[in-house]
């Protein structure tokens, strides 16, 4: 096993421990969460660029790099609209579009085809990972309400490139695989 693919599997590790921790009763779990939220969103860069770096790029890497990031999302997003943050269509439309986007990914990955993240995907997961932190923690902040109007805007911000990116992946899945 790599490197970068441990990382990837400790990022994997880390997504309960965002949900558990939201969803208990515990003092200034906001906090904690933020935290394990944040590192696991950064060990993201960290595998990539272990990857690139020490020619460790796999197919099992190419699998779970992009299934950690939509775990770690949807992991935060559930939570979230249990709490109230989030409203439950928009935690719908990214959930739905990310379990219909990683079934094709498999796809491509069995049939040795590539499958690289667009622009917009990659603009999207950004837009998504902010998004969430800003809402994971708002409430621990001064100008709480502002900040919790802040997140919502760019997580709006997230789901308009949740879709766009899905209808681009649909038309470039539209095609055959090439190997």
């Amino acid at each position: 096993m790599t490197k970068a693919n441990i990382i990837t599997i400790i990022r994997i590790i880390m997504v309960p421990f965002v949900l558990v921790i939201l969803l208990t009763e515990m003092e200034n779990k906001e906090i904690i969460a933020f935290a394990v939220f944040v590192i696991a969103a950064v060990t993201d860069a960290i595998d990539g660029y272990v990857a690139r770096k020490y020619d460790q790029v796999s197919d099992l890497g190419k699998f779970l790099d992009p299934l950690a990031d939509k775990l770690l999302v949807a992991a935060a997003l559930i939570a979230l609209v249990y709490l109230q943050e989030v409203a439950t269509w928009v935690a719908a439309i990214i959930i739905l579009r990310e379990l219909f986007i990683s079934v094709f990914r498999f796809y491509y990955l069995v049939n040795n085809a590539s499958f690289s993240a667009s622009l917009p995907a990659k603009l999207k997961t950004t837009f998504q990972i902010i998004a969430l932190a800003i809402l994971i923690i708002h409430r621990k902040l001064p100008f709480a309400d502002h900040l919790r109007l802040l997140g919502n805007a760019i997580l709006y911000i997230a789901v308009f490139l949740t879709v766009y990116s899905g209808v681009e992946y649909i038309i470039r899945l539209s095609r055959p695989v090439r190997k």
